[in-house]
């Protein structure tokens, strides 16, 4: 082949100018074949001379350079042709080739050795080509080998990482853009669906370290953003799929690798056989890890290139959307039901999510508190403008807000919505989703197995190898691994830190909207941006600050409701260390519960600030009830600036709560109510707060027939409310129980059949839950009245409570000192919470410490119900045998007092008795001293029958018309009549008696 008539391409060889022609020897080295076949054996090169050439040349032309390779990498088997080839010279794999010459001359151009522009580019158009038209060198896969060159690369190789980044822009400039796409795609689809095979057979422990990085390469280089597109495209299920299909996706199969189970109705695979305060720090440092793999993935796709950012939170908001059944009450009951299972996300996959878009929301927090600018009006936003307003989350508008919105009215929002705005609604959606349904389900697991373990008791004595204690032992055991696994997946320490600073940085922004003033609020407006851009940290002067942004109407209940629940999470499962370190988020949560927990103003909901009641009750530095945790150090309730707001914010959310009220569930009452009174207890500790208290009886006395009764007076009147429905409920209760133990003692269930008996016992056992409730609300709120009455004592004598409150002790009183005590002593009175010694002392008491007050001592001896001259001789009896003798002598004295002033109003009354009818009270018959007339039912009546009426019920008693007490007038004419036929009973008894 030495001549040019035998040889087709020797004109090549000598009409190419030297500008167009690389040094074979550079040739050689870059891509290990050569054209000089004597040479070739040497230098273990490739000889493509009898393919190509034969030649000796020391210069190649491009043309001639471009067909050889080619050639070279149209060759299968090049062991044929090897001779003494190096291994990396025979190289088949045209991708691998490929990428070891463009390594090979990147090094070579990096050492300034040589110029290999010409080559470089050479290879990227062979390596485009290999893209775009894999057909050409098939069977060859394009997609397995591109697969091998991520495995084969580290974090010291670049080269991989430019070769492909190279190669894809050269493969977008050679096709449009659509083309370039679809090619890409086809090369690498197949490659990410066999990842994901691989990533699905693995869990938490066996996950390969590399599969992140493989990952890496599609997003870590802006200018092969097309990459990032393409993964982005891969994972993103079709248009109407539901939850549980993007965990089928490839970021969803990453999601689904926690300590949870992959997907609802999964096996458990860790924490078997252990107890359950067991935690597991190597397991929390690979969950940690994971999720910042994930979290590290999705931020670069967020900020690769506009279109990639715009996929991926549209890929977040619909995965959030086609998972709102979990938002929904009956998800955390029925999700491990087999029809629904798949509607929606594992809570593996949903915690995971979560963990990731809170690393996300770092920059809002601490320190730079970029939370600042994110905008409340953007649930406002409604579908038709959401994409030209750049708001990605669906049915956002649809979401319940702290203030409602007037029928048919327009909510404002803004020219358009910025990625701090967007990220932090997706995350608070994210957790309403993720882990409150979570933390249901942990609730309703450690139930169960506090049943299972009661059940478990009650057998193993008697037959601890019967198959019924071995079936209920492996139950314990199961529901002790699943109560772990929630609990650990929700408390591993970095998640968990981001938690607290994302909700610190939510009650920030809360407070900061909230208070904005009306000249900033003028300034948005303008600029058609409501975000509140500074931290103003205002003082709090009102219950409501003295102007509510419109935009209330726009921020979602979620924001709080999250804050809520996450701090109930950290009281129930002694989490809250993490808490404890950041001491600045106390003050945060402090503000914003304070701020609106007590006004109606700025949250409608009172079941919200009922909530926010509760969360308050976490920042307590005690022991609090139904927590694990140790001890919890905050000085909030001591140094913050706004500390003293704290009681009227309690007793405004406190009133807003109705307990007797059948519109909420009995539990749910019982939980909204006890954390205020463990408040309560705890403020009574601090002067400062005890005389906050002080100046609110003050002032009910002083506006007790104010318009709007005073928030104390609502207060005590529902303290009252309170003591007499649970404490009533609870003795009914604890009779029923006596009734059904001392059935089953007779052996009187002995002839029920086995479906009976077990209806009896579900009746014993639903009857003990709700007497223990009734007996920790009703102790509670005792405790709340005998503290109260040690330091104010006036309002509870006022002629508007003081029969209630008197008729109220002396009817329990009698109850649990009296001749039929023994219906309520019941067996295992702790089980139920019932401590009859305990109630006694705290009544006697507050007996006590009213009994200064001749209003109150009248109103115990006119008790018709409950009182008689034996009462207290009862109580005293009891007193001597439950420790409480050093009450004795203050409750004779008070006895004797009680029955002294009963004897002289009995004397009275009975002088008074033949009062014409037109001087009685038409509701309670009594002989009225101040009769005032209803405006609108003409009606006259006592004034203190009708305040005590209007506390409960602001409506006239006898047509339902609206009243208010400044409404009511006093009645002059009546008033002087009746006081003349007393005066002149008296006086004719005084003649008599002469």
């Amino acid at each position: 082949m030495s001549s040019a008539g035998e040889n087709p391409f020797a004109a090549l060889l000598q009409e190419a100018p030297k500008s167009d022609c690389v040094a074979h020897k550079l040739v050689e080295e870059v891509l290990l074949f050569t054209l000089d076949k004597a040479g070739a054996a040497n230098k273990r090169l490739l000889s493509l001379a009898d393919v190509v050439v034969d030649t000796s040349d020391e210069t190649l032309s491009e043309d001639l350079l471009a067909h050889a390779l080619f050639e070279r990498l149209m060759l299968t088997d090049t062991t044929q042709i090897s001779g003494n080839a190096s291994p990396d010279a025979l190289e088949s794999r045209a991708v691998h080739y490929l990428q070891g010459a463009f390594s090979r001359a990147e090094r070579i151009q990096a050492e300034k050795k040589a110029d290999c522009s010409k080559l470089l580019a050479l290879i990227l158009n062979n390596a485009s080509t290999c893209m775009r038209q894999p057909d050409l060198f098939a069977p060859q896969n394009f997609a397995a080998q591109w697969m091998e060159l991520f495995e084969k690369a580290d974090e010291h190789d670049t080269t991989t990482q430019q070769f492909l980044v190279r190669v894809t822009c050269k493969v977008m400039e050679e096709d449009e853009s659509m083309e370039a796409l679809g090619a890409l795609k086809a090369i690498f689809y197949p490659m990410l669906t066999e990842l994901q095979k691989q990533i699905v057979k693995e869990n938490l422990i066996t996950l390969r370290n590399n599969i992140f990085w493989i990952l890496g390469f599609f997003v870590r280089d802006k200018r092969a953003a097309i990459l990032g597109e393409l993964l982005i495209d891969y994972t993103t299920p079709n248009p109407k799929a539901k939850g549980g299909d993007y965990m089928d996706t490839l970021l969803g199969s990453l999601l689904c690798i926690s300590i949870l189970p992959k997907t609802q109705n999964g096996k458990f695979e860790f924490f078997k056989d252990l107890s359950l305060n067991h935690t597991d720090p190597a397991l929390w440092t690979l969950l940690s890890n994971h999720q910042k793999s994930i979290f590290l993935l999705v931020k670069q796709l967020l900020v690769l290139s506009p279109e990639t950012k715009k996929k991926t939170l549209q890929w977040l908001a619909n995965c959030l959307d086609a998972n709102l059944s979990r938002g929904h009450l009956w998800s955390s009951i029925n999700l491990n039901l087999d029809q629904t299972v798949h509607s929606s996300a594992s809570d593996s996959f949903m915690n995971n999510l979560c963990s990731v878009l809170t690393r996300l929301c770092a920059p809002l927090c601490e320190p730079t508190f970029k939370v600042l600018l994110v905008d409340p009006t953007y649930c406002a936003v409604a579908d038709k403008d959401r994409v030209a307003k750049g708001v990605s989350l669906l049915k956002a508008h649809e979401e319940t807000c702290l203030l409602p919105a007037e029928e048919g009215s327009e909510r404002l929002t803004a020219e358009k919505y910025n990625f701090v705005t967007e990220i932090f609604y997706m995350t608070h959606k994210c957790f309403q989703l993720a882990n409150r349904p979570c933390i249901e389900r942990m609730n309703r697991v450690m139930r169960e197995l506090q049943n299972t373990q009661t059940a478990y008791g009650e057998v193993v004595n008697s037959d601890p190898n019967n198959e019924l204690t071995k079936n209920l032992m492996r139950m314990m055991m199961e529901q002790m691994q699943q109560v772990l696994c929630i609990k650990n997946t929700l408390s591993e320490p970095t998640n968990d830190t981001a938690m607290v600073k994302f909700f610190e940085a939510s009650a920030i922004w809360l407070t900061e909207v909230a208070m904005l003033p009306r000249e900033n609020f003028e300034q948005c407006l303008d600029k058609k941006d409501f975000s509140p851009q500074v931290l103003r940290n205002l003082e709090l002067l009102s219950d409501t600050p003295p102007f509510v942004a419109p935009y209330m109407q726009s921020i979602p209940e979620i924001i709080i409701d999250n804050i809520a629940a996450y701090l109930n999470f950290c009281r129930r499962l002694n989490a809250d260390q993490y808490l404890n370190i950041y001491a600045s988020s106390h003050d945060a949560i402090f503000k914003m519960i304070l701020l609106f927990m007590g006004s109606s103003g700025l949250v409608k909901n009172p079941h919200l600030r009922a909530k926010l009641a509760e969360a308050l009750e976490f920042l307590l530095p005690t022991q609090v009830m139904g927590s694990n945790r140790q001890r919890f150090i905050t000085h909030v309730f001591d140094n913050h600036p706004d500390r003293l707001k704290v009681v009227r914010s309690l007793l405004n959310v406190f009133v807003s709560i109705e307990m007797t009220g059948q519109s909420v569930q009995f539990e749910q009452k019982f939980n909204y109510r006890r954390p205020m009174y463990a408040i309560i207890e705890f403020l009574w500790t601090k002067k400062e707060h005890v005389q906050c208290f002080r100046d609110l009886a003050v002032e009910a006395e002083q506006n007790i027939e104010a318009i709007e009764p005073p928030i104390f007076l609502r207060f005590i009147n529902l303290l009252i409310n309170d003591a007499i429905f649970v404490l009533d409920e609870s003795l009914s209760n604890l009779e029923q129980i006596k009734q059904l133990q001392q059935a089953q003692d007779n052996g009187e269930w002995n002839s029920l059949s086995h479906n009976e008996r077990q209806q009896q016992l579900t009746n014993l056992h639903h009857l003990g839950m709700l007497a223990r409730f009734d007996n920790i609300l009703g102790r509670d709120t005792i405790n709340t009245l005998k503290l109260l009455t040690t330091e104010i004592k006036s309002i509870f004598c006022h002629n508007s409570m003081v029969d209630r409150i008197a008729a109220m002790l002396n009817y329990f009183l009698l109850h649990l000192v009296g001749p039929r005590k023994e219906r309520f002593n019941v067996k295992d009175k702790k089980e139920f919470e019932f401590d009859p010694a305990q109630t006694v002392l705290e009544i006697s008491h507050i007996y006590i410490n009213l009994s200064k007050n001749d209003s109150f001592c009248l109103a115990v001896s006119q008790d018709g119900r409950s009182y008689s001259d034996q009462l207290f001789s009862y109580a005293e009896n009891i007193l001597i045998r439950i420790g409480g003798g050093q009450l004795i002598g203050d409750m004779s004295e008070f006895a004797a007092k009680v029955k002294r002033m009963g004897a002289q109003y009995k004397e009275e009354q009975e002088l008074l008795a033949d009062a014409p009818d037109e001087y009685l009270d038409p509701i309670i018959s009594t002989l009225m001293t101040d009769p005032v007339v209803l405006p609108s039912s003409k009606v006259t009546v006592d004034r203190s029958t009708i305040a005590r009426h209007l506390l409960s019920d602001q409506t006239d008693p006898f047509n339902r018309e609206p009243l208010t007490m400044d409404k009511v007038k006093s009645n002059e004419a009546l008033k002087r009549e009746i006081e003349q036929w007393i005066e002149g009973k008296r006086n004719a008894a005084s003649s008599g008696s002469s």
